[in-house]
């Protein structure tokens, strides 16, 4: 009779929950703007704990390479002066090369186009058609550039303007975050044993312990995932840039520090990066040497080759273990819900996600596999009986 009532009581329970359930989702359903607006909202409040939280997490590996030596606090001291120095050293070395390059790029304009046209024609030959249409078209440009500043440009300042403080209030906001984030990450680095242990705690609270060991197990493999796949794009990427850079003073192609850090940032992005870096690229050296171009063209292609045949795989590996269908399937996939930072972290997120779904999978087939065994077992027995 008891077992009858727990019987019952369990049914009610999980018909009441599967209403409850059906109810929030179709609110959610009907109220999908404002939960959004919401979720927004609250995402824009915790942004610096978001930011402290990444930045403690990339700044780990060097904090507790430091405490095999010294104190946890002079560790995590040292660890952000030298994030802070790298970054600084960086934007030293970069940014003034990078004005010079684009100062250099806006005021060789005029005279890239008249090369350009110069060159275009001397190639068409005596094709008459073909130089009329050059000719044309860089008319065009150099009389149509003034005429659409004046006419839309300068009629819409206003807005530009109010674009222009909108910019500089998002600015503001990321330097709030970033410094507040700063100081979250101090905190997460100094307590981050201590959130470990709660952590476990919270989960063996919850689960079963079989399943709180896979639970923690499946929080390691995305710790490995994440760090072995970020750390190895961010060195990959940073050696591609250098590469570049001694290349092209090789050949003497102009913007070299300008074209090295474009191609360094985007190939940091798996599978379009090389290509999104390449395009514009290839086009900024286009218009001060098309002879140099063709050169700069087939430097990034073999450039690009050893990186995906060669350095890559040595340093990153095969990490994820995703077909290149996947890759691509989690980076428009992300990219396209979260932007570049989607399609930074997709192809490791989705991997941890694809290891879950095939665990569950291969748990699903071993309980089908015991329950048809039992079946086969009692139907055996029941012929032997009949």
């Amino acid at each position: 009779m008891k077992a009858e009532k727990k019987h019952y009581l369990k049914l009610m329970l999980t018909l009441f929950a599967s209403a409850a359930l059906a109810i929030l989702f179709y609110f959610l359903l009907s109220h999908l703007d404002a939960v959004g607006g919401a979720f927004s909202t609250l995402i824009g409040i915790l942004m610096p704990f978001i930011v402290g939280g990444v930045i403690a997490y990339i700044l780990t590996p060097i904090c507790n390479f430091l405490e095999r030596k010294l104190s946890s606090g002079l560790s995590i001291l040292l660890t952000l002066l030298l994030a802070v120095l790298v970054i600084i050293a960086l934007l030293l070395l970069v940014i003034p090369a990078l004005v010079e390059s684009i100062q250099s790029i806006l005021l060789q304009i005029p005279d890239s186009m008249e090369s350009f046209q110069s060159w275009a024609v001397e190639q068409a030959g005596d094709n008459e058609t073909l130089q009329n249409y050059i000719n044309d078209l860089t008319e065009a440009v150099s009389i149509n550039l003034p005429e659409w500043i004046s006419s839309t440009v300068l009629p819409n300042l206003q807005t530009m303007i109010g674009s222009i403080s909108a910019g500089v209030s998002g600015f503001v906001s990321i330097i709030y975050n970033l410094l507040i984030g700063v100081i979250v990450s101090i905190y997460v680095l100094g307590n981050r044993r201590t959130f470990a242990r709660q952590g476990k705690k919270l989960i063996y609270s919850v689960f079963r312990k079989k399943w709180a060991d896979a639970v923690l197990e499946e929080f390691r493999f995305a710790n490995r995932m994440f760090s072995g796949f970020i750390s190895g794009r961010l060195l990959d990427s940073l050696i591609v840039g250098l590469i570049c850079f001694v290349g092209m003073l090789i050949f003497r192609i102009p913007n070299a520090v300008l074209i090295s850090v474009i191609i360094g940032i985007t190939n940091i992005l798996p599978f379009f990066g090389p290509w999104i870096g390449a395009i514009p690229s290839f086009l900024l050296v286009l218009m001060e040497d098309p002879v140099k171009s063709i050169i700069f063209l087939v430097f990034i292609l073999i450039l690009q080759q050893f990186d995906g045949n060669v350095l890559g795989p040595r340093i990153i590996g095969d990490k994820t273990g995703l077909s290149s269908f996947w890759v691509l399937f989690a980076i428009l996939l992300f990219g396209g819900l979260f932007g570049f930072i989607g399609m930074i972290i997709g192809v490791p997120v989705f991997a941890v996600i694809y290891d879950i779904v095939c665990k569950l999978v291969n748990h699903g087939l071993a309980y089908r596999q015991r329950q048809d065994s039992c079946l086969d077992t009692v139907e055996g027995n029941h012929s032997a009986t009949d």
